[in-house]
């Protein structure tokens, strides 16, 4: 028991006194410091030159993709017009052409027949197939009272 009182004493002399040796004085802390700075500012310029290095990247990136483009021939499926405005589709003119020979039939029809409005002829221009269909309906229904 006497060891036991005799360690705890002599523990309770040194410690303190081991304690405060272990202390940091003022420089030991501005060293610190100054470490801890320069560890971040280390950190600021590896982050800086990563995203100057992606920001290069994506510059190439850029490049590629526009020589790309400007090496594809323009018969190739995947080729990008920039201006579409000067090709009709092939459909739309089919369309426009048929809209038109309704609207020339109806007007040489109403010629022939020495009546009619030219109401129809703007209505087959207009409508295509369907007005000219309506049109002749209406047309054979006339023929039809004027035999009777």
């Amino acid at each position: 028991m006497k060891r036991y009182v005799l360690t705890i004493m002599l523990a309770a002399i040194f410690v303190p006194a081991f304690a405060a040796a272990q202390e940091e004085g003022p420089e030991d802390i501005e060293f610190r410091i100054e470490m801890h700075e320069r560890e971040m500012e280390l950190q600021n310029r590896e982050a800086q030159m990563d995203f100057e290095r992606r920001m290069q990247e994506l510059e190439l990136e850029k490049h590629k993709i526009e020589l790309e483009h400007m090496r594809r021939p323009k018969e190739h499926p995947g080729y990008m017009k920039d201006n579409d405005d000067d090709d009709l589709h092939p459909l739309l003119l089919l369309v426009l052409v048929v809209h038109i020979l309704c609207a020339v039939w109806v007007y040489q029809d109403i010629r022939r027949r020495a009546g009619g409005s030219g109401i129809w002829i703007v209505i087959a221009l207009l409508t295509g197939l369907l007005g000219t269909l309506v049109y002749a309906v209406v047309r054979l229904g006339e023929n039809q009272k004027s035999q009777a």
